[in-house]
Order: C-alpha cells, then sequence, then structure tokens
C-alpha cells in the first residue's frame, strides 16, 4: 500500500471513531436487571403458572364429575335419550373428522 491509501484508511476510521462516540452519547446506556431481581420475575411466574394449573384442573375435574353425574341421572331415568345422545356425539364426531380430512387434502393439492 501507498501512503495516501494509508492516509485515507487513517481518516476513514477517525471519521468512523467520531460517528461512533456520537452514537453511544446519543443514546442512554441500557440497565440490566440484577441477578437476584430476575430469579424474582422467575419464581413469580412459575408460581402464577403453578396457580393457574391448579384453577384449570380443578374446574376441569368439576365439569368431568359434573357431566358423569348428568350422564348417570340420564341413564337411570331414560335409557333411551341417554342412547340417542350417544349416537348422535359419535355420528357428529365421525362428520367433523371426514370434514377436516377433506379440507386437509384440499390445501395438500393446491
Amino acid at each position: 500500500m501507498n501512503r495516501s491509501d494509508e492516509q485515507a484508511q487513517r481518516e476513514m476510521l477517525e471519521r468512523l471513531n467520531q460517528q461512533m462516540k456520537v452514537l453511544d452519547e446519543a443514546y442512554e446506556p441500557v440497565n440490566i436487571p440484577s441477578l437476584a431481581s430476575l430469579e424474582a420475575q422467575v419464581k413469580e411466574r412459575r408460581q402464577s403458572k403453578r396457580r393457574a394449573d391448579q384453577v384449570e384442573m380443578l374446574l376441569f375435574w368439576l365439569v368431568g364429575i359434573m357431566l358423569l353425574t348428568l350422564g348417570a341421572l340420564l341413564i337411570r331415568s331414560s335409557p333411551a335419550v341417554y342412547l340417542g345422545i350417544q349416537v348422535l356425539s359419535v355420528v357428529a364426531a365421525i362428520a367433523i373428522a371426514l370434514i377436516l380430512v377433506g379440507k386437509r387434502k384440499e390445501t395438500t393439492n393446491e
């Protein structure tokens, strides 16, 4: 390299350094949270998630018990209605499955 190329590179580096300093001064430094505060946030989120899971599981069990109770009462009071509901639910499930399979085939063919 000759001297003019070296001089041009030095000038470019000086301008880049000056521009970097301007950028550094323009933006505030980022506040990095402490490890203790991050651990506290993780612990709080885990506890809230655990509580939400417990509530969801409780509701699942309550709805399940309610449906089993209603099914038992229905089969004792009116077996024909109970069997009719069972047949309709199976037919509806098969129809929904066939519709979804048909839509999936249409999207793969396109």
